[in-house]
């Protein structure tokens, strides 16, 4: 194999050039003699040599080489004999020396080309790599550094001249101060007792490995890296040599480690103060029942004072609004306290409805066979509605839930035929400031539907009755198509 060294378009190498004189002499000498002999047919098999040493490492400049010597040949073989036979013999040799030349050089000049543009690939992906973001560093088969990138300098102060061609674990001596195995060695070696040694927490995917490790001496100070590492294959897949980055990420992983304690502390004293919400609002129950029972006993004892039983009227119906506060903040709190599942919506409606009094209104579900991802609390959502149409509705005599398709959204809609909402009040009436006149389901619907991006809406016609379309958008609900099969069986 010719070293590619001698492959060079432009300029002329000694070694060649020296091969292609000596072998041009030793034909024309060769022919001087045969020629003096009388021997016009064997000598000229020589010049094939230089012919074809020139036009392979010169191309278009051995070509013209090549045609000189042939036309040489041929004004040698002139010298010694006119003979009509051998003048036709030289023009043919003088041809094939032109074609073999042509084909040689041709082959050459492809060569070339494809050497360049090889050596211009390369360095490409030098360029590349070198001016990644991400400190990379290449090794080859024998785990020697090939490429060490200007992020990697940076990342270890050493710089490429000092450690490309360097092996013996150059590279991680240079980052870690150890000379120990990096995830490209492992990558190399394809040994997974080595991964379990050293990086038992590293993701392995079909080959590639990457993870956060945990270095000891980056800079003098412990550290976080994130790093991956994959083989380099050639064109017939075979491995050729692996390829590392590496990134620091020690401030981000201090910044989650933060976060995660901020979390744990948010959380445990976001359950105190559900605690001690609870307690709250239990002892708060405790004492407005035990202050309705003394406004109760003060009523009988004062019957027949008008006054006073107005006063008692009153007292009462503080108590009353008291209590509906305690109640709202109870379940207030519990929006969003527990993660959104996915939920049946036939079962949810039917355990939403289970406890609803109906006051004799008939109240009818048909719902398609989904499930929703909403929070556990939309069962209340389903009583606060039909709470709502039945205190609400004063003519209400029916109440209807069922699913419609809007596009690619689902609708679970809520229907009456009571007295419906007016027109100033559909979107009021959703607000938390509007619940002292209405109740506070509604708004305590809608922000228990927020929590996973559903929204609720009144779409009725006043005095036709109310229609409360909560809308679930594509995503957030499934089929369950095997329903009527799960039935059957």
């Amino acid at each position: 194999m010719i070293d590619r060294r001698y492959f060079h378009a432009n300029g002329v190498e000694p070694i060649p050039a020296i091969l292609i004189l000596v072998s041009s002499a030793v034909a024309i000498a060769v022919s001087l003699h045969s020629l003096s002999s009388g021997y016009y047919v064997v000598f000229q098999n020589f010049f094939y040599f230089p012919i074809i040493l020139a036009c392979f490492f010169y191309a278009r400049r051995g070509f013209v080489f090549a045609v000189a010597l042939s036309c040489l040949y041929v004004v040698l073989l002139l010298s010694f004999t006119q003979d009509p036979e051998h003048l036709l013999g030289a023009i043919v040799r003088f041809i094939l020396f032109v074609l073999v030349a042509a084909v040689i050089a041709a082959l050459s000049a492809d060569q070339q080309r494809i050497k360049t543009a090889l050596a211009e690939s390369e360095r490409s992906l030098n360029d590349i790599i070198n001016f990644l973001p991400d400190a990379t560093f290449v090794l080859d088969l024998d785990g020697r550094i090939v490429i060490w990138n200007h992020a990697m300098e940076q990342l270890t102060g050493a710089r490429s001249e000092e450690v490309v061609g360097r092996g013996d674990y150059e590279h991680a001596y240079r980052l870690l101060g150890k000379r120990r195995p990096l995830l490209a060695d492992i990558v190399l070696q394809d040994d997974p007792e080595q991964i379990r040694r050293w990086y038992p927490d590293v993701r392995n995917v079909n080959g590639v490995l990457s993870g956060d490790l945990e270095i000891e001496d980056l800079h003098g100070k412990k550290a976080v890296v994130w790093a991956v590492a994959t083989p380099l294959r050639n064109n017939q897949g075979e491995i050729i040599g692996a390829i590392e980055s590496i990134r620091d990420v020690t401030l981000l992983h201090d910044t989650r480690v933060q976060l995660q304690q901020a979390n744990e502390s948010l959380t445990l004293a976001n359950t105190k103060l559900h605690l001690i919400g609870k307690m709250t609002q239990h002892d708060l129950l405790n004492t407005t029942q035990a202050l309705s029972g003394y406004i109760e006993l003060i009523r009988q004892a004062t019957a027949g004072d008008r006054p006073l039983a107005e006063y008692t009227d009153g007292a009462d119906a503080l108590v009353r609004t008291l209590c509906e506060q305690v109640e709202f903040a109870r379940d207030y709190q519990s929006v969003g306290i527990k993660e959104p599942v996915w939920q049946d919506l036939q079962y949810t409606v039917a355990n939403g409805l289970a406890t609803v009094t109906s006051k004799g209104v008939a109240i009818t579900a048909a719902i398609d066979p989904v499930e929703v991802y909403a929070d556990p609390l939309l069962e209340r959502v389903i009583y606060n509605l039909a709470t709502n149409a039945i205190i609400h509705g004063q003519t209400v005599t029916e109440i209807r839930f069922s699913t419609e398709r809007a596009g690619s959204d689902m609708l679970l809609v809520c229907e009456d035929d009571g007295i419906g909402v007016p027109e100033p009040f559909k979107s009021a009436i959703f607000r938390r400031e509007h619940y002292s006149h209405s109740g506070y389901g509604l708004f305590l619907a809608c922000e228990i539907l927020a929590i996973t991006g559903l929204s609720i809406r009144e779409a009725g016609i006043p005095g036709k009755g109310s229609r409360f379309e909560i809308r679930i958008p594509a995503g957030l609900y499934r089929s369950i198509p095997d329903r009527e099969q799960q039935n059957e069986c």
